[in-house]
């Protein structure tokens, strides 16, 4: 009994230790640049600025119906069909032909 009393105190002063240390709460190089990517693409692709800041509620119009009609027909007879996905996937490693070099 003792000595599972002491293994409990002892696991816990381990977790308090570890949960106080600034290294487990420092952000990794990669967590400090996390979203940078996203965030400098949309600003590279947006053709005014400004409406990054202040986005318009007003919807998109100069939009072709029936060139709009014809994109979104054939994005949708374009979508690749099961069948095709299910073919089998081939790894080679070594020599050609999956031989071993003589």
């Amino acid at each position: 009994m003792i000595i599972r009393i002491t293994l409990m105190l002892v696991a816990a002063a381990g977790l308090a230790a570890c949960a106080g240390s600034n290294s487990m709460n420092a952000k990794s190089a990669t967590e400090q640049d996390f979203g940078n990517s996203v965030a400098s693409l949309v600003k590279a692709q947006t053709a005014d600025p400004r409406t990054l800041s202040s986005p318009s509620t007003e919807p998109v119009t100069g939009v072709d119906g029936d060139y709009a009609n014809n994109v979104i027909n054939a994005m949708r007879e374009n979508v690749a069909k099961p069948a095709e996905v299910k073919q089998p996937i081939e790894l080679r490693v070594g020599g050609q032909g999956g031989q071993g070099g003589s």
